[in-house]
């Protein structure tokens, strides 16, 4: 895997490139995703990538993922990956 090389303002610079084709459910949280942050596609699809690999790599290592709401009720959450 390429490193990641930062540029003169602290952010990552382009390591790779690729196109993909989103299935229609995608497209739309990443329309909602955009309204609700106004962030730009490439960011949310970068953040996405790291999300997924931090929990794909807690779970394997028998971690589990729990959501509190805030009153403090906790809800066990089952993703398969």
């Amino acid at each position: 895997m390429p490193s990641v090389e930062e540029t003169a303002t602290g952010r990552p610079a382009v390591v790779d490139r690729v196109n993909v084709a989103l299935i229609a459910e995608a497209v739309d949280a990443l329309g909602k995703l955009q309204e609700r942050t106004g962030l730009k596609k490439v960011d949310l699809v970068n953040r996405a990538l790291l999300v997924y690999e931090f929990v794909d790599a807690e779970l394997r290592a028998g971690k589990q993922v729990l959501l509190r709401d805030p009153d403090g009720q906790d809800q066990l959450v089952k993703i398969f990956l």
